[in-house]
């Protein structure tokens, strides 16, 4: 590892841990400076990996992970959850983006991965069936954003015998984390709360994150 990539990765896992402590001790005051710091130190970790350094401007992992440090921002206050919960849609928006220009010869996904699309509209019809009656006048944005992050989800599965095997392994672990977490959060939030939840959506979501960035770094730097 590259010394900046080392100190950045160190951040990120110091970060990670802090914050999780921070839940379980029911600090949620020291939050504010915690999980803040969790995004932007993975994308650090990330520039610093590449080979070839990319555009920032760019960038769809970077651009991800910049909406991804809004909506941690944002989903802070409950006030802010619908701006939150845009800022999420559009990270998922640019990583579907990266996940469908990866470079392949192969067929399209439909034809290569039927029973995993069938497996995951299963999973969100299930889900959306189990929140949709506490949902409220949310029905229509939680909606919109389960079918976003499944096509993100279907997009990382995609991956499998297009990309290398680690690499599409790392992608598909990070896409299956963040369904987890977002499914997790939204059943504490419009159907049963329960104490531990913030520890299993932080936990989930950190790895959401390093797995994906773990898979674009390896890909990236085995196609420059």
């Amino acid at each position: 590892m590259r010394q900046k990539q080392r100190l950045f990765f160190f951040l990120f896992s110091l970060v990670s841990l802090i914050e999780i402590l921070h839940i379980s001790l029911g600090k949620e005051e020291w939050r504010m400076f915690t999980k803040p710091l969790i995004v932007p130190s993975l994308a650090l970790t990330y520039y610093f990996s590449l080979d070839k350094k990319p555009d920032t401007k760019k960038d769809a992992i970077l651009l991800a992970l910049l909406f991804s440090w809004l909506g941690d921002i944002l989903l802070q206050w409950d006030k802010y959850f619908v701006p939150g919960l845009i800022c999420f849609l559009t990270a998922h928006i640019f990583y579907i983006a990266f996940f469908a220009r990866t470079s392949s010869n192969q067929r399209s996904y439909f034809k290569l991965r039927p029973v995993m699309l069938i497996a995951v509209l299963a999973y969100l019809i299930e889900l959306m069936h189990l929140l949709w009656p506490s949902l409220g006048e949310m029905k229509i944005p939680v909606l919109i954003y389960g079918i976003t992050i499944s096509t993100m989800l279907s997009a990382a599965i995609w991956q499998y015998q297009k990309l290398e095997d680690k690499t599409s392994l790392f992608m598909i672990l990070g896409a299956a984390f963040f369904v987890t977490s977002d499914s997790i959060l939204a059943i504490n939030k419009f159907r049963n709360p329960f104490a531990s939840a913030g520890i299993y959506i932080m936990t989930t979501y950190i790895l959401a994150q390093l797995f994906i960035v773990l898979g674009a770094i390896k890909y990236r730097n085995e196609t420059t």
